[in-house]
């Protein structure tokens, strides 16, 4: 009994440790209606690359990266509470920076095709098992470096730079029909910044970008996608933080960020958000550290929250981490 007795002790105090850290840093989110996010205690690694992008679909996930040489791999991930169990690694394709999102059973990827400025590319899967895919040929939509897409029902919404360093910012919508995203004609400036990310919950998007080539104001922008497929963007960006490679996801109401604090690997912070009934986003005043690393994504489904990052700049290791609110 006395061993019995040790044990409980013991969980009772992290418990109650736990709480108190999630009851300090949370008072500003929860006045404004925003769930605590709890990360898990550390980083895992689970792969080898550079700029990692994730998605997530119940307890599916997917996540892609380049091997530095053009080369973009892919693995798939079954969530298991905290952990996630991956496959190994596979190349589907060759390019540069890529991103991914999901829509029910179909998977949508873009990517550079070189390692700067020049044609963006879409690979769309679907998903046969809990660990496999169906990849469909690549087709060129644009042009531009950084895009960054996201899904939701049949809408499909990217956003990317069309030159390195600060400048302007466009987005292209695209329908799936079937597991193939249908692009839009042409893409449409919505604004000025550099390392733009994207999400979008029912007709609500919100994107965040830098406005400074290196650390600096975080601003977000957020739009309505109406009823025939354009895209209204509000008159008025707004900045939420300061640091650089945010990336944002959103489920329902609730939208998660993440970014770099300084440039280089160092402290990764987190930041929640409300999207409100008027189509604006009421961000937390608080960014909370949960991490170490560099170039950040997030995706998050339901109350799940998976974000990789690299461990340093170039090739290296690829970690996962995840959370709940």
């Amino acid at each position: 009994m006395k061993r019995i007795w040790t044990i409980n002790k013991t969980v009772l105090v992290m418990m109650t440790l736990a709480a108190l850290a999630i009851a300090l840093n949370a008072p500003a989110a929860w006045a404004q209606g925003i769930s605590p996010v709890v990360w898990s205690t550390s980083s895992v690694a689970f792969d080898n690359g550079v700029a990692p992008s994730v998605a997530i679909s119940g307890t599916f996930a997917i996540e892609v990266h380049g091997d530095g040489s053009g080369g973009l791999w892919y693995s798939i991930g079954q969530i298991q509470g905290s952990t996630v169990l991956w496959t190994a690694p596979a190349k589907y394709t060759n390019g540069y920076a890529p991103s991914i999102a999901i829509s029910g059973n179909t998977v949508i990827e873009v990517h550079q095709a070189t390692a700067g400025e020049g044609a963006l590319w879409n690979i769309d899967a679907q998903i046969t098992s809990v660990d496999s895919i169906t990849w469909a040929p690549a087709t060129e939509y644009d042009n531009g470096l950084a895009p960054s897409v996201a899904a939701n029902g049949l809408t499909v919404i990217e956003v990317h730079q069309t030159a390195s360093g600060v400048g302007s910012l466009y987005y292209h919508t695209g329908s799936l029909i079937g597991n193939t995203v249908s692009w839009a004609e042409d893409a449409l400036q919505y604004d000025t910044g550099a390392a733009p990310s994207v999400a979008v919950a029912g007709s609500t998007v919100i994107e965040v970008h830098q406005t400074e080539a290196g650390v600096g104001p975080l601003y977000y922008h957020a739009a309505e996608i109406l009823a025939g497929g354009s895209v209204v963007w509000s008159t008025k960006e707004a900045q939420y933080g300061t640091g650089l490679a945010p990336s944002v996801s959103v489920s329902g109401p609730t939208a998660i960020e993440v970014h770099q604090v300084d440039s280089g690997d160092g402290l990764l912070e987190n930041q929640t958000a409300a999207l409100q009934s008027s189509g604006t986003v009421k961000f937390a005043k608080k960014a909370l550290k949960y991490g170490t690393g560099e170039a950040p994504r997030v995706s998050v489904a339901g109350t799940m929250i998976l974000e990789v990052h690299d461990e340093n700049s170039g090739v290296g290791s690829i970690f996962y981490q995840t959370a709940a609110y």
